[in-house]
């Protein structure tokens, strides 16, 4: 098969031995593979690890953790109501005998960065005939942003999401269709907050020329105050915000904290793979509620592939740019230096 290797902090497309499906696995060809911002780092941390240690001390990764595919084999998998030929798209997780792995995340595990893969029979779902398969490529990362939308059930809103690219903008788009408003989207990129008005963001902020948080009079809604003991009145829970951390960049956790409204929830779907800090004062004096966002549940990957089926409209709205294979690392290239890139797809047979 022909891959996308990476090798520290390159990427080169190489012929590999075609994989071979473990009991329980089906064996797929990657239509449309989504480059994610966990790819970028992963990319950065084995090129800091090339430096130290040298590339050839490294092992190689295919990457590749969301896409759809086509089943070309089902082997071995007791009674999996799939056959070749099947569109389908899978929750890029499985076990081997070091316990769970990431499917293109991990050695070993080649993601639909390649013309072929394998992916766990039980963990695939069968894309309906109505679903593009380049929209079908979006329903893990829409799985990421609707599952943190569902973790703000304490508080009605408003709701602010910081980062508007794939996670943000499906957090926005599960927000409103679940009739939770309203909701502000703040990005630099000028691309990016027409994607999130397009998708249903009520306010969209400009980080450069205002402070999302002060946006909340816009919104119809006064912060309360800092304690119920220094309010005139008080009667039950105080009203806070949902805060959505979308940027994975370091510091903004920081600045998110020491910005929220009092009794705001915050949720962290940006993952930032190096140390934050926060002041915890900050947050006990208005008595902030943190909350760490991790994947998605089954189910939830599931209603975010309804999702696609029932709003493909306002998903396409995601994807910017597709690429063949060969153009793998121009591609990662672009994401990491383009704001207006949102969700950029390979296409591995292309």
């Amino acid at each position: 098969m022909k891959a996308a290797c990476l090798k520290g902090g390159r990427i080169v497309v190489e012929t590999l031995p075609d994989p071979v499906p473990r009991e329980g696995q089906i064996l797929v060809r990657p239509l449309f593979t989504g480059i994610c911002g966990s790819d970028l780092s992963l990319r950065k941390q084995m090129a800091a690890g090339a430096d130290e240690a040298g590339e050839a001390a490294l092992p190689v990764i295919v990457p590749g953790h969301e896409f759809s595919a086509e089943v070309v084999d089902v082997p071995n998998t007791n009674g999996s109501a799939l056959t070749p030929g099947d569109i389908v798209t899978a929750l890029p997780f499985t076990h081997d005998h070091e316990g769970p792995q990431t499917i293109g995340l991990s050695p070993g595990h080649h993601g639909g960065l390649a013309t072929l893969s394998c992916v766990d029979a039980i963990r695939t779902f069968k894309v309906p005939a109505a679903v593009p398969p380049d929209l079908a490529a979006l329903t893990e990362p829409l799985s990421v942003g609707l599952h943190a939308s569902r973790l703000a059930n304490r508080q009605p809103g408003p709701n602010l999401v910081v980062g508007c690219g794939p996670v943000g903008l499906a957090g926005i788009l599960s927000l409103k269709l679940d009739g939770r408003g309203p909701v502000i989207a703040a990005d630099f990129s000028a691309e990016r907050r027409d994607a999130a008005e397009a998708i249903g963001a009520d306010i969209v902020v400009d980080p450069a020329s205002e402070s999302p948080f002060t946006q909340w009079d816009r919104a119809g809604f006064s912060p309360s105050a800092m304690s119920p003991l220094l309010a005139r009145e008080f009667r039950g829970l105080p009203p806070g915000a949902n805060i959505f951390e979308c940027t994975g960049v370091p510091g903004v956790l920081g600045e998110v904290v020491n910005s929220a409204m009092p009794h705001s929830h915050i949720i962290v779907a940006g993952v930032c793979p190096h140390q934050e800090a926060i002041t915890p004062l900050e947050a006990i004096v208005r008595e902030l509620s943190l909350e760490f966002s991790f994947a998605y549940r089954p189910e939830e990957f599931r209603e975010a592939l309804s999702m696609i089926g029932e709003h493909g409209e306002l998903v396409s709205r995601l994807i910017t740019s597709r690429r063949p294979l060969e153009e793998t690392e121009a591609a990662f290239d672009a994401l990491a230096k383009h704001p207006h890139e949102i969700k950029i797809l390979i296409e591995p047979g292309r």
